[in-house]
């Protein structure tokens, strides 16, 4: 048996056509709304950079330290005291297994409230507990409290195991001694290029800077010089007590800052000393009648 074919009529062709100018104007539609959004997301004939939106998650804002005011006043100058290293960043590490972290945290704490103690100064900490915070961050933190001294302490160590005793740091663009040249090498390290800030300024801001740096660095330096008279009655001290280095945390332009290292971790004794409650009390007490004395020294 034959297969019956289908005949289209007159009619049926119509529709068909019709159909197919329908299918065909779809087409065309739907090829130049690609192409209208193709020319959008890649101008310049698709060589352009690609405009695309997304949501992208929030910056982390950083913490503000809390200002502590104590009897001082609201007027007082402010203190920012910066524990070094935390989290997952020890530090040196002394022969009992003690790390640089943990000595100095206590010694800081106990800092903030002899200074509070003694209500000259108001008193604010980049870290309060066991966190990591890069090295320009700890900077930027106490730079936007726009304080009178900016404090970090460390404790130091060497290769040797009979370095021991403390420094105080200020900032120099070339390093006061060979020690001091290794321990810039080693701190920077952590947080990058100690000049990468001045790089992004223009020639005015540049030299606006460094002016304001080297008053800063006068400032560091006075206080500098009343801490040693109170160390050296206090606890030993390695070779020359104030020395220069230029080291990230102390290249501010805004605020004056020195380092301190209370002793050398990687020394028996040292590690002793600082890590005992009478050894952090003669650190505290010698650091808080230097820049009491010093600040309102400065204030007069």
């Amino acid at each position: 048996m034959d297969e019956p074919v289908l005949q289209l009529g007159k009619g049926d062709e119509a529709g068909t056509r019709r159909r197919f100018v329908l299918a065909v104007s779809c087409a065309l539609a739907l090829g130049i709304g690609a192409g209208v959004l193709l020319a959008a997301v890649f101008p310049s004939g698709g060589r352009g950079n690609a405009l695309v939106t997304m949501a992208m998650p929030g910056a982390r804002s950083m913490a503000m330290p809390r200002i502590s005011t104590g009897r001082a006043g609201n007027a007082a100058p402010l203190v920012v005291i910066d524990a070094g290293h935390g989290g997952f960043d020890p530090g040196a590490t002394g022969p009992s297994g003690a790390s640089e972290k943990d000595v100095v945290l206590p010694i800081a704490l106990a800092l903030r409230e002899r200074l509070l103690e003694l209500g000259a100064v108001r008193v604010a900490m980049t870290r309060e507990g066991d966190r990591f915070l890069p090295l320009e961050e700890r900077v930027t933190l106490a730079e936007s409290l726009n304080p009178d001294l900016f404090v970090s302490i460390h404790a130091d160590s060497a290769p040797v195991e009979e370095a021991r005793g403390a420094n105080v740091y200020v900032l120099s663009p070339r390093a006061s001694d060979a020690e001091a040249m290794a321990l810039a090498r080693d701190f920077n390290a952590a947080g990058g290029d100690a000049d990468a800030g001045d790089a992004a300024l223009g020639d005015v801001e540049a030299v606006l800077a460094e002016l304001a740096r080297r008053e800063t660095s006068l400032v560091s330096a006075r206080i500098a010089d009343w801490l040693e008279s109170r160390v050296r009655s206090a606890m030993p001290v390695h070779g020359k007590f104030r020395r220069g280095a230029n080291l990230v945390v102390l290249r501010s332009a805004r605020m004056p800052s020195i380092l301190f290292e209370a002793g050398y971790i990687s020394n028996a004794e040292d590690a002793e000393r600082i890590g005992s409650e009478a050894g952090r009390k003669a650190i505290v007490n010698a650091m808080a009648g230097a820049i009491t004395a010093g600040l309102l020294a400065d204030a007069r």
